[in-house]
Parts: C-alpha cells; structure tokens; sequence
C-alpha cells in the first residue's frame, strides 16, 4: 500500500488531485472513441502492485493471447505527482494500457496480478494472482474500462464497465474462462 503521513495532495489541491487521475487512470481515453472501433482501458487500483494484460480474439479459449504490457496503480490523485512519477518509474508499467477492438467480435482478457510488501525493516514479500480470463463483445463507439481487482486475502477478478458516458460506467455482462494456463516466461 501506499502511505502518506500528514495531508494528501488530494486535500491540499482537490482539482489538481481529481485532474491528476483523470488524466492517469485512462479517463480522458475514453472520451476518445475511433469511429466504428471500441476501446479497452485497462487498468489495477489500490495496491502496491501491478497487472499484467493480454487479449485474444481467437475463438478457442485461452488461445492466441497477445500480450499488451503491465498497468500499475502508484496513488494519483492521493499522493504528490511527483511521487506517483517516481513509483510508476520504479514498477516500470504504465498507469493503465489502451486497446482497440473490433466491434461485434468476441474478445478475451486475460490478466495476472503480481504484489510485493515490505522494504527497511521489514520482510519483504511477493505473490501473485491469476491468470484471470473473461470474455465479452464490445459494441461499436462504445468505450469500456477492464479493472484488475484485488479482494480479500490477495483473490483477484476483472470488471469490466461500459464507460462510454465515463462518468456513468455500467457493468459489462462477461464470461468467465476457467483453468486458462499461466502465460510462459
């Protein structure tokens, strides 16, 4: 987790801090639709890790995956931006990753999720969670968010949100793909 003693940049500069995530979690992304594509944001929140994303649009499950990089959450919009540069650097990921989609065909998603916790004085720890794999149909001119979500004792799953009007996101029906291999390394 990330921890920040004292005041938060968002309670110093408010706008500044609701700019600064709009503008690192893919937000403004999604206002910006190709005509006749739909896009993918992927994205992680909330935890001192990072997701790694793949997609595939071969019609066998968990086949064909090519994979589009690691998105990490460093705490824009809480922490200076400075700092958030600084910790992004360090996870060598990008705050979130952008895919375009072919309307009417079936995607898969595939993402895994990797922590680590500790630093001085402390055990140092890593783990990881997944592969997760859902599939849905994205529908033309629409824009959708695909979140990496940690839950309780280090579980994971993806959400995906239609977030064509961004500040009204509705849940995407997808399915769930099982027993997907890890990718190899």
């Amino acid at each position: 987790m990330i921890a920040v003693t004292g005041c938060t940049y968002s309670q110093i500069n408010p706008e500044a801090a609701a700019a600064d995530v709009r503008a690192n979690t893919g937000y403004n992304e999604l206002k910006e639709v190709e005509p006749g594509t739909a896009k993918l944001v992927m994205r992680t929140f909330g935890t001192s890790a990072n997701a790694q994303f793949a997609v595939s649009t071969v019609e066998m499950p968990c086949q064909g995956f090519q994979h589009l990089g690691a998105a990490a959450y460093t705490g824009s919009g809480v922490v200076y931006p400075w700092i958030a540069s600084a910790l992004r650097a360090g996870t060598r990921a990008s705050p979130y990753l952008v895919h375009e989609a072919t309307p009417g065909q079936p995607i898969q998603i595939r993402s895994t999720g990797n922590w680590s916790t500790g630093g001085a004085n402390v055990t140092y720890r890593t783990g990881s969670c997944g592969p997760v794999v859902v599939s849905f149909t994205p529908v033309e001119n629409h824009a959708y968010t695909v979140e990496f979500v940690w839950g309780e004792k280090m579980s994971c799953r993806l959400a995906v949100m239609d977030a064509t009007a961004s500040d009204v996101p509705q849940p995407v029906e997808v399915r769930v793909i099982p027993g997907c291999p890890a990718p190899s390394r």
